[in-house]
């Protein structure tokens, strides 16, 4: 019997070690837990800071990436939409893959953390943005990622993630919001967050 078990150990351990690459969590936070909650997302509601569009967009980066000689000014402040404050970001429809990024902001090992994202697509079958809210260790490198899908509409819809259980050395966090190649329309961003909605307890 005991060499029956210890024939099965490291075949146990090979499968903690591929889990272990995926997150997955059972935490379900909600909006109702921001409540008095700092938002750690700077600029979540994409609001135009400076008339300079090089730096208009104050807390996040946007990135155009793939081959192609269509013009790349496809981002804009938009003051027309919006499902909260007064502007959201439109991205415009192009061939090329749409990465923003938040500026970094501190994370504990011992938060538990809600990501929220409103998006539109001017289509009832818009593209599917993908959600990332992604920690990192204070050398830089990658601590966890957590992701999640939303398929854009003609109406809002709201997307979020509920995380947690960081890694010991955990220093900061940032969100990121990847939009694929569209051929026609735009998508729009609004409402952004990252919330410490939860502390647990240290033995």
């Amino acid at each position: 019997m005991i060499k029956r078990v210890l024939h099965f150990i490291p075949n146990l351990l090979l499968l903690l070690a591929l889990s272990s690459c995926l997150v997955h969590t059972s935490l379900v936070y909600f909006d109702k837990d921001t409540e008095g909650v700092p938002n750690l997302v700077s600029n979540p509601g994409f609001s135009a800071y400076s008339l300079d569009p090089r730096q208009a967009l104050l807390g996040w980066s946007v990135d155009m990436q793939g081959d192609s000689d269509a013009p790349k000014n496809l981002v804009f402040i938009d003051g027309k939409e919006a499902i909260q404050g007064n502007s959201s970001l439109r991205v415009d429809a192009s061939p090329y893959t749409v990465v923003i990024t938040s500026d970094a902001f501190r994370v504990s090992r011992y938060g538990g953390y809600y990501t929220r994202l409103w998006a539109k697509s001017s289509t009832a079958l818009g593209p599917q943005i993908n959600l990332r809210f992604i920690t990192f260790k204070s050398n830089g490198k990658i601590d966890r990622q957590f992701r999640t899908k939303l398929k854009s509409t003609d109406t809002w819809e709201k997307k979020s993630i509920s995380a947690g259980f960081l890694r010991p050395g955990v220093a900061f966090g940032r969100l990121q919001i990847t939009i694929p190649p569209f051929t026609e329309g735009s998508v729009w961003l609004d409402d952004s967050g990252c919330w410490e909605v939860h502390r647990f307890r240290i033995d």
